[in-house]
């Protein structure tokens, strides 16, 4: 331990200069980036669990893992921020639209906006997202932009997919109502042939008939009942707006608060690469000063002749 102590006593002034670079450096960066970004988050609420939050286990499909809404929601939003298209339509309906079209390279400009953006899941039915910038009007409206975008991209699927439904049911109710025709039809036919009264035989098979019409004919209202479930109930939850409801609205702030994440990152680091530099030049020295020590001590002990004056001196007079 003496000799690293040794030798950071005797580079004390680089130790200090490295030191005030990096930390006051990192300290600068972190103190402007508190001061200069503004944050604005909006806090959703959602309430509507569909049957795909229910996700089999892979191994064992008995077993189920339930995903709550507010992280599926949240997934929903991350993913939607992940792309190119998503981030472009948000970043086109804002005052940044201008810088977009000027930027040189659309695509990491995209990027660089869609890093900025934060979803994260506060509860089962809670989830928030926030953008940060330097000026605090921008903010707001991104966080806008994104809900309004989702909101579409939400609506045309759930078309899409409503559509695709009704197809399916529509399919099925023309069949079951042929079925309920056919079936009319020979019962009607039947009962043109047979009049009362009838034989043991005849009302079995008249029984039959009237039987395989009622069958049919319940499929037919069960299909048409399903047919305008599927069709009324996401536009219900749509116009209710009980399934994605934003109950903190994003508001521009007054005074910058979305830099304390990146600022004490950002002086954590300083503070880490300064001492870690601090700590390789003691070694490094410590290491090279020893070298030279070892090198140099078996030449001067070679080199060094005893003089004995007196022997000297009386050699002289003798002589």
């Amino acid at each position: 331990m003496r000799p690293y102590l040794r030798t950071a006593r005797r580079y004390w002034w680089l130790l200090a200069a490295i030191l005030t670079l990096v930390w006051g450096a990192g300290l600068a960066a972190a103190f402007v980036e508190y001061t200069t970004t503004y944050e604005s988050e909006a806090t959703i609420w959602v309430l509507r669990a569909s049957p795909e939050l229910v996700q089999r286990h892979p191994s064992d499909p008995d077993l189920t893992a339930v995903q709550t809404v507010a992280v599926q929601q949240a997934e929903l939003l991350g993913q939607l921020l992940q792309t190119k298209s998503f981030v472009r339509e948000v970043v086109e309906r804002t005052s940044l639209s201008g810088e977009l079209a000027a930027a040189s390279d659309a695509p990491k400009y995209l990027e660089q906006v869609a890093k900025r953006f934060r979803v994260q899941a506060l509860g089962t039915n809670l989830l928030s997202v926030s953008f940060a910038a330097r000026d605090p009007r921008t903010p707001p409206e991104l966080v806008n932009a994104v809900l309004a975008v989702r909101d579409e991209r939400v609506a045309q699927a759930r078309v899409a997919s409503t559509a695709v439904v009704g197809a399916l049911y529509q399919k099925d109710f023309e069949i079951a109502q042929s079925q309920a025709l056919e079936a009319l039809r020979r019962l009607d036919e039947w009962d043109a042939t047979h009049r009362p009264p009838l034989s043991t035989v005849d009302e079995h098979v008249q029984a039959q008939l009237r039987l395989a019409l009622d069958l049919a004919q319940v499929r037919v209202s069960d299909l048409r009942g399903r047919m305008d479930q599927a069709m009324l109930a996401p536009a219900l939850l749509e116009i209710s707006g009980m399934e994605f409801q934003v109950v903190d609205e994003p508001l521009e702030e007054s005074s910058p608060s979305g830099g304390t994440r990146s600022a004490v990152a950002l002086a954590g680091v300083a503070l880490v690469a300064g001492a870690a530099l601090a700590a390789l030049l003691i070694l490094l020295g410590t290491h090279i000063s020893g070298t030279a020590d070892v090198r140099l001590s078996p030449a001067g002990q070679i080199a060094a002749v005893p003089r004995v004056v007196g022997s000297e001196a009386a050699a002289d007079r003798a002589g």
